[in-house]
């Protein structure tokens, strides 16, 4: 039975959470002294406590404080071994062509993350990009990428699940051509070896593009993806098995490297039932188009109720065809999120207006550039039969020190 190819990023990882409630840290070996499971809270609240019917107090969380709170690299090997048991692997909608690909959500979790990304800031339109005419727009002369190697899953079923860092690590390289007129290809290697230790809830567990800025805080530089042990090895490293990176991170050489100032996700208002907003869904569609036009790739966080749709237009369909998403009648809960890049669009034509977007599954005959069109006219305000968002949209908003652009030493 095949895999979904990448589809455990950030609301995947809320699984691991609550397994964390039945073990405790370690200094290096088990803890035979434990009588009781842990208590992880964020901001005072505890994650055993979520209440699904009231999520509110979550809209006083900083998001990052989650990210942070999931850092369990002082584990010990025993620990993590339990974790791995209590990890299970199932699929909402499993068919033989979608197997079991994506780990059980805790949807009152998920709920609850996207509670605290409500204290995100949002993206603001500038003043010249307000209203924009039809017509086509494209990043993909500045973003340098090697189609066949832009690929989380190394041509396997079971594979690595940090496609939020390849559309994040895409999503700063691109600024980095825009403001510093980088032409590097940047290391998704780098930040998947470091998050986290590379070991317990890491980069292959799935995350945020909040997480990824805050990550960027801390680290200030950008390594290049030709810099030793920097290309990209993590592909069958699997999370959901308890594995750890296959690179350690101090086995990366990390100079030369681009310096960063500060990197924050801004979230792109586009859901009017999330927001809680009349949002319409042209109002939705000029603010990802603004975003794109001010120098930015658009991080584009996919979370469907049955995943079977996209596979069959992937596996089947041209870099031409244009994929029209929605929910499927009878389903009750979402099926599983996917991060990709969207890098430009084309609504000169009423009646085929599209975004085109960069997948992380490689190329193949039938999408030599790794890329699909994704219908324009989708509802923005969408959400799972579980209240999940079907669509989420961030930018990166980065500042860079003022001297120099390239340290290499």
């Amino acid at each position: 039975m095949a895999n979904l190819p990448g589809v455990v990023s950030g609301t995947l990882v809320m699984t691991v959470i609550f397994t964390l409630l039945f073990v405790a840290p370690s200094s290096g070996a088990s803890c035979t002294s434990c009588t009781g499971p842990v208590n992880i809270s964020v901001s005072g609240i505890s994650l055993q406590d979520i209440d699904s019917g009231n999520l509110t107090a979550f809209r006083s969380i900083d998001p990052r404080e989650i990210g942070r709170a999931m850092d369990i690299s002082g584990y010990s090997h025993a620990d993590l071994d339990e974790i791995s048991t209590i990890i299970a692997t199932t699929q909402n909608n499993e068919t033989p062509d979608t197997a079991a690909a994506v780990m059980s959500l805790q949807t009152d979790v998920v709920l609850a993350m996207q509670e605290a990304n409500r204290n995100l800031p949002r993206f603001t339109i500038p003043e010249n990009l307000t209203s924009l005419p039809r017509g086509s727009f494209s990043h993909l002369d500045r973003f340098v990428y090697i189609p066949s190697e832009w690929d989380q899953t190394g041509g396997v079923d079971e594979h690595c699940g940090n496609c939020w860092v390849w559309a994040d690590t895409g999503a700063l390289q691109l600024d980095l051509a825009y403001q510093k007129n980088v032409t590097d290809r940047l290391s998704v290697q780098y930040f998947t070896s470091s998050y986290h230790n590379g070991t317990g809830i890491w980069a292959c567990c799935g995350g945020s593009p909040v997480w990824f800025a805050d990550f960027y805080n801390s680290t200030k530089k950008a390594v290049p993806w030709t810099n030793t042990n920097a290309s990209f090895v993590d592909s069958r490293s699997m999370c959901e098995k308890g594995e750890s990176t296959a690179m350690n991170a101090s086995n990366i050489q990390t100079t030369p490297y681009y310096p960063l100032d500060q990197v924050s996700a801004l979230m792109i208002s586009t859901n009017a039932k999330y927001e809680e907003l009349p949002i319409s869904n042209e109002t939705a569609v000029n603010s990802i188009k603004a975003a794109l036009q001010s120098g930015k790739a658009v991080l584009f966080i996919y979370t469907p109720d049955n995943w079977t749709p996209m596979m069959n237009f992937w596996n089947n369909q041209t870099e031409e065809d244009i994929f029209t998403p929605g929910l499927t009648p009878g389903t009750l809960h979402n099926d599983g999120g996917h991060v990709m890049l969207i890098l430009g669009y084309n609504d000169s034509d009423p009646e085929n207006q599209y975004w085109t977007v960069l997948n992380s599954w490689g190329s193949s005959e039938n999408r030599p550039h790794a890329l699909f069109r994704l219908n324009m006219g989708i509802d923005y305000s969408l959400q799972n039969p579980d209240g999940v968002n079907s669509y989420e949209f961030y930018v990166l908003n980065v500042t860079y020190p003022e001297k120099g652009s390239l340290i290499s030493r």
